[in-house]
């Protein structure tokens, strides 16, 4: 069994030459693992009380230099996985930044730059599949920390990026800088899933290629969802798929639009029962 030191001296090793997942602390759900979340759950939320209050101008340099951070440090996990294991080789069916959550890498300049619509779309994606995703791979990092220690290279980077998805759609909330309300037309239901659409098209390129993989899931054929996916026709999968995003990025706006809805339908017959 490793210790600490190990760990230590290991941090840049890559997953070939390291023992099993069961000879190393630190791995999924062992106590190092829960601890180490405790923490990084404890910074994002004293970064988030700490920051709350601060105007937008401060809030979007801080978005910036984290986006920064996390696009930075993912482009290195790619080249670090591809060519320090026993083969020096790019593994195009998983290793593409094609996944729900990599959309945080191309939305958030539009959620930190952008105006209107274009910044209502990228902080909804960010505050609803983006912190769905976010949430999911922070607290369980099946397919990182099966392999690795969280005090490791690729441990804390995946801690790391999946923690700042979240941070930044709790720190968008809490702080107004985007909000769930004032959805008066049905079309603003759509807007935050606008930056999912754009890169499913570039992930179902590759899936539907000679690749054959899996990007956003879309064939369901990869993780807990192959059971699923091998119980449909090929067609259903990706229909479904795409209904599932467009529901998981309306729903947190759907109150809104009802209760705007409702009140412009009650407003509408006041005035026709006045006239």
């Amino acid at each position: 069994m490793w210790t600490f030191t190990d760990l230590v001296r290991n941090f840049f090793t890559h997953k070939d030459f390291l023992p099993g997942a069961d000879k190393m602390p630190g791995t999924l759900f062992t106590p190092l693992h829960l601890v180490v979340s405790a923490i990084c759950v404890g910074l994002i939320v004293l970064l988030c009380v700490l920051l709350r209050k601060k105007d937008e101008t401060t809030l979007k340099k801080v978005f910036a230099a984290l986006w920064a951070f996390g696009v930075f440090f993912e482009i290195v996990k790619i080249v670090w996985e591809s060519c320090f294991g026993r083969a020096v080789s790019i593994e195009w069916t998983g290793i593409l930044p094609l996944y729900p959550c990599s959309i945080f890498m191309y939305a958030m300049p539009f959620a930190i730059w952008g105006k209107g619509n274009v910044r209502a779309a990228a902080c909804g994606y960010v505050c609803t599949l983006g912190f769905l995703g976010g949430a999911i791979n922070f607290i369980y990092p099946a397919n990182v920390l099966g392999n690795y220690s969280c005090i490791s290279f690729a441990g804390l980077e995946t801690l790391f990026y999946h923690g700042l998805l979240v941070f930044c759609a709790v720190m968008m909330l809490a702080s107004g800088y985007h909000r769930y309300t004032r959805i008066t037309k049905w079309w603003q239901l759509l807007l935050p899933s606008v930056p999912m659409l754009a890169v499913s098209v570039v992930a179902n390129l590759v899936n539907y290629s000679s690749i054959n993989s899996d990007y956003m899931f879309f064939k369901l054929n990869s993780f807990i969802f192959a059971p699923i996916g091998a119980a449909m026709p090929p067609f259903a999968a990706p229909i479904l798929v795409y209904g599932l995003y467009l529901l998981i990025h309306a729903v947190p706006y759907l109150p809104s639009f009802v209760v705007n809805s409702v009140k412009k339908r009650k407003n509408t017959n006041g005035a026709e029962i006045g006239e």
